[in-house]
């Protein structure tokens, strides 16, 4: 249990982070409080407020949306079911008769007898009328048979509404009418009169049809929304039962219990979402949340965002730049952070707008795009076409969810609208704010690496005129550097423009170095070994200067500083040493360069990088068995010394830089066919 407690609360050991955390969350508590705690009102029916009381918030009027619904419902046709089998059984029943009446007549008995077998049930035939049957011949009774189903046919017509007693009045009216206009004789239209009864509803009322196109009528129905800033309580009129239901609903009624468990629950809220937030840093990136300042600025960051939403807010909800954390975080840091610290920051903005859904669900859009659509940024006007395709594809979000949820077009183009502009501003924001958290936390963005590799910065161009050997040598260095930083998981852009840099300090005094001289003599061999050693060591230190008098981030100095580490210049130790008369006196501390070593992966490459091409150049007639001897030779000396303790370069990293080295030096340095002289054009 104890080991938990000191995993769980580890994040909190740093007081000065505690004292940061406590600060954010009073900022974010109070920026939040203004949006979903509001002044409340003690009112109740009849009560004449003093001031209009305008809500704060977009809110359903759900009673009156009810109402709205249940006038829609009772306006929904009630739906019925035609059955087509009643006309079929009434037909059948008066067949059934007459097939009765022509087993009785075909018996060989007498008329009486006969008129006795004719049934009377169910259509209440008179002993006349059995006689009367009884008399007729089969060519009579059939065509009694076919006028009695004609007017049936005539009855059924019109539909006949079950429960509809005119519906089934004309219905038997149009069959009686039938029957009297026929050419039956009179005793035999009485006797057709009788069938009458057979006539039925045929047209019943359908509750699942009718319950079905109610249900689909009722989606329609779009709710009464109380928009923000919406007069709901006049000043000077009583205060009535429906609009009391909405301060309610609003949270603007008095209830000292309902206040307190809002206190809380936002204190909670934020909590857990700074608790995520800062735990998953703690957890997936140690490096980061090991730098205060780091911290100070995802702080900075996390804020930022929820005081916008509020201030924006005042203006219109959808003017929100939803996208600048995301893109800032991407920038600064990087992707996975930005998604994970812009995702949990959308629960605090929805915070901040009373918790509009079609707010979030534009955030999460904005979250998502502005994050992704810079993770490959090549320059600064990236943000810019970045937010240009998050504003488009935001409009379309914001017009597609207001078709669904409002008919107010203009409401909706204006939201898009705001929408977008939201979008466009998140990117102006960005740009202009990026420059300040790059030069006050000292960061290096993609944005300002590309920058730094423009061959016409000023530092650059200065190494090419004063230094062009050292400029030559440092591009091969920086391809190297950046084809192993690709091997072994490292920043490419970053060693690449390291390496552009690492070696300026040459600039100072360039004709002491072998790569500058072109033929000329050395300066060295009028120098002694003590002082080159100096002069060779102290381009370090110039460099250093140069990148300060530059402007250069701390990123790229510390390229500068750690290129050679605690190395030590053996040319001229050993010079020394072998031409003193006291070789024991000679220290090695008074040849070593003055550190650090390199302290990051990049930088560590860079030293190899660096060395192994400067050792590689000084072969002469290179063969591949020959540059993989000094490129192991050269590696394995700066393992072997400690060069590469302070930077996380793993053994299997070696082993990759090693191979890649190889395979680049073996193409620079490849074996060149002679071609021979053309003789007989010389002898011309």
């Amino acid at each position: 249990m104890g080991k938990l407690k000191e995993k769980t609360f580890d994040i909190f050991k740093d007081y000065k982070k505690i004292i940061l955390y406590i600060i954010t969350f009073i900022v974010l508590y109070c920026t939040l409080m203004t949006g979903i705690i509001t002044r409340k009102y003690d009112l109740k029916v009849g009560d004449i407020p003093k001031s209009d009381i305008k809500a704060h918030r977009e809110i359903i009027d759900e009673s009156a949306t009810e109402a709205r619904k249940k006038e829609a419902e009772e306006k929904v046709d009630k739906q019925y079911s035609l059955r087509t089998d009643v006309q079929k059984q009434s037909e059948e029943k008066i067949k059934g008769f007459f097939s009765s009446v022509e087993k009785v007549l075909a018996q060989d008995k007498p008329e009486e007898e006969k008129a006795k077998l004719i049934p009377r049930a169910p259509f209440k035939i008179t002993d006349a009328q059995a006689n009367k049957i009884a008399s007729m011949n089969e060519q009579s009774t059939k065509k009694l048979e076919s006028v009695c189903i004609d007017g049936l046919n005539k009855a059924y017509e019109a539909p006949i509404e079950d429960g509809n007693e005119q519906d089934l009045k004309e219905a038997k009216k149009e069959y009686t009418d039938f029957i009297s206009s026929s050419d039956l004789s009179d005793s035999e239209k009485a006797i057709a009169l009788n069938f009458v009864n057979v006539v039925e509803p045929n047209f019943f009322y359908d509750k699942e049809k009718t319950d079905e196109l109610i249900k689909e009528t009722l989606k329609q129905v779009p709710p009464v929304m109380i928009k923000k800033n919406q007069i709901v309580v006049s000043e000077g009129e009583p205060v009535t039962a429906h609009q009391l239901e909405l301060l309610g609903t609003l949270g603007l009624l008095s209830d000292s219990a309902s206040a307190l468990y809002i206190y809380i629950a936002l204190g909670v809220l934020v909590i857990i979402v700074m608790y995520l937030q800062y735990g998953y840093i703690h957890k997936y990136y140690p490096a980061i949340n090991k730098e205060f300042s780091k911290i100070v600025m995802i702080s900075i960051l996390n804020v930022f965002p929820v005081i916008l939403a509020r201030l924006f807010g005042m203006m219109s909800n959808y003017i929100i730049p939803l996208a600048c954390m995301p893109m800032l975080i991407t920038l600064l840091l990087n992707y996975k952070i930005s998604l994970v610290f812009s995702m949990l920051n959308v629960i605090l903005i929805g915070g901040a707008v009373g918790f509009n859904p079609n707010i979030i669900i534009l955030a999460i859009l904005n979250v998502v795009l502005g994050g992704t659509l810079l993770r490959k940024m090549q320059q600064r006007n990236d943000i810019l076409y970045s937010s240009i395709t998050v504003a488009v594809l935001s409009s379309i979000l914001t017009f597609s969810v207001g078709t669904l949820t409002t008919n107010n077009f203009m409401e909706i183009l204006a939201d898009s609208t705001f929408a977008a502009a939201g979008a466009i501003l998140s990117g102006i924001l960005t740009i202009g704010v990026l420059p300040f958290f790059e030069s006050t936390f000292d960061i290096v963005t993609n944005a300002k690496l590309l920058e730094l590799s423009n061959p016409n910065n000023p530092l650059l161009k200065k190494l090419l005129m004063e230094a062009p050997g050292t400029y030559h040598h440092s591009i091969l260095v920086a391809n190297l550097a950046e084809l192993a930083a690709e091997q072994v998981g490292g920043n490419p852009l970053l060693a690449r423009i390291g390496a552009y840099y690492h070696d300026v300090g040459k600039t100072k005094r360039p004709y002491f170095f072998r790569e500058n001289q072109f033929g000329k003599k050395n300066p060295h061999d009028r120098l002694k070994p003590e002082v080159s050693s100096k002069i060779i060591i102290s381009h370090v230190k110039d460099g250093s200067e140069l990148a300060k008098e530059y402007n250069l981030p701390k990123t790229i100095h510390d390229f500068i500083v750690t290129h050679h580490g605690e190395t030590l210049v053996k040319y001229f130790y050993l010079t020394v040493k072998n031409n003193s008369e006291n070789p024991d006196e000679v220290k090695e501390e008074d040849f070593k360069y003055p550190g650090p070593k390199p302290m990051s992966k990049e930088q560590g490459i860079v030293m190899l990088a660096d060395s192994t091409e400067a050792a590689v150049r000084s072969i002469n007639e290179p063969t591949e068995e020959k540059i993989e001897k000094m490129v192991n030779n050269i590696i394995d000396d700066k393992l072997a010394s400690g060069q590469l303790d302070n930077c996380d370069l793993t053994l299997r990293d070696i082993s990759k830089i090693k191979k890649c080295f190889l395979k680049a030096l073996n193409g620079i340095h490849h074996e060149r066919i002679e071609y021979p002289d053309d003789n007989k054009k010389e002898k011309k």
